[in-house]
């Protein structure tokens, strides 16, 4: 996944959780992915504002 050098947006959030291996071929994760649409974009939502929360915001400056 790191040697794929995918910028992690919504758009390829969503092409990876609805074919992990057709977006990163070769990748050892055995996941299927999520085949709902509704499913994967409250997943990205959910991980959106997660994200936003000041735990990771404080984590995500301390190792840039």
């Amino acid at each position: 996944m790191k040697n794929s050098k995918i910028r992690w947006d919504e758009r390829t959030l969503d092409l990876f959780l609805t074919k992990p291996l057709k977006l990163v071929p070769g990748s050892s994760m055995t996941y299927d992915g999520v085949a709902n649409p509704e499913d994967r974009a409250n997943l990205i939502a959910y991980l959106k504002h997660v994200n936003e929360a000041p735990e990771c915001s404080k984590q995500a400056s301390s190792t840039r």
